[in-house]
């Protein structure tokens, strides 16, 4: 079986996380990216002279330089605009990753946790292969890690290889998501947002600062679950989290309530994923991430 749907460990090591470098650059190539453009109707165009693409028009910032200032809309609002081109944006990416102590969990092949770890490995090796930009937060256990710097692949593939040990199912403490309060999305703009999370619920002021997030940049929600788990036999089962270990005794008709629960739970988080103008898409931890990340490729997320 392949060593990337079905590692020796769910705890991984820095020869598989080496090995997905082959896995990343062998993904295939991307389509030409559908980048980002604001939903106030505009939408990119190739301008006359610039030789570049533009992505948006948006209000003026400070930084922006005066020669991209577009003076018709200007004059039409009384508000000076800019127009961002794609050569100056393009490849930004940021990788945003939790793991809940319910993400240490797996019937086959591997954890949900080693899925996802894998998977923003990969992500990790196609963004340095390609030269993109990338910027990432990682929280699991008490650990949230953060960076916005450039040649931190070194330090993210050890952070992944400690984030892969089960040992932090025992310790999950955190209240806010990982999208809220971070350095990496506070002024994140024209970029492709990966989140990967069991999360299915959230309060109102996370579901403002996902709003943020997604007016201002491509987000992509990525969910993997085990649907196996609702097809466990009948009996008796062991089962440890951040509460310690704990006999769980299980039914035909506990497991078909758990599952309607779950999936009931899923569409109202699609339905407002949707909403918000992010794209969603769930995948079963029976699939590779290789799979999942073409699915990105595909998307535009990846290059």
């Amino acid at each position: 079986m392949s060593p990337l749907l079905s590692p020796d460990s769910p705890e991984l090591d820095e020869a598989h996380l080496a090995l997905l470098a082959h896995y990343a650059k062998y993904l295939g190539r991307a389509p030409k990216a559908m980048r980002f453009a604001s939903h106030s109707g505009e939408r990119r165009s190739r301008q006359k002279g610039h030789g570049m693409e533009m992505l948006e028009l948006r209000l003026y910032q400070a930084s922006d330089e005066l020669r991209h200032i577009d003076w018709r809309v200007t004059a039409r609002t009384g508000q000076a605009h800019t127009r961002i081109y794609a050569q100056e944006n393009e490849h930004q990416r940021v990788l945003l990753l939790d793991l809940s102590n319910g993400a240490y969990f797996g019937t086959r092949h591997t954890f949900i946790s080693t899925r996802f770890i894998q998977l923003a490995g990969l992500i990790a090796w196609r963004s340095e292969q390609q030269g993109d930009t990338l910027s990432y937060r990682l929280t699991y256990g008490t650990e949230d890690q953060a960076s916005n710097k450039h040649g931190t692949l070194p330090s993210l593939l050890n952070q992944l290889k400690e984030a892969s040990k089960p040992a932090h199912r025992q310790k999950y403490a955190r209240s806010s998501s990982v999208w809220s309060n971070s350095i990496v999305t506070a002024k994140a703009h024209n970029k492709d947002v990966i989140i990967m999370t069991d999360k299915q619920t959230w309060d109102d002021k996370e579901e403002l600062a996902l709003m943020r997030l997604a007016k201002h940049n491509q987000v992509h929600w990525i969910q993997i679950i085990d649907s196996n788990a609702f097809n466990l036999p009948s009996g008796q089962y062991q089962f440890a989290d951040s509460q310690g270990s704990k006999l769980v005794n299980v039914s035909k008709r506990s497991m078909e309530q758990a599952k309607i629960e779950f999936f009931a739970q899923n569409t109202k988080m699609r339905q407002k994923l949707t909403s918000l103008g992010v794209r969603h898409q769930m995948f079963d931890l029976t699939e590779s991430p290789e799979k999942i990340a073409r699915y990105l490729l595909a998307q535009g997320a990846l290059h």
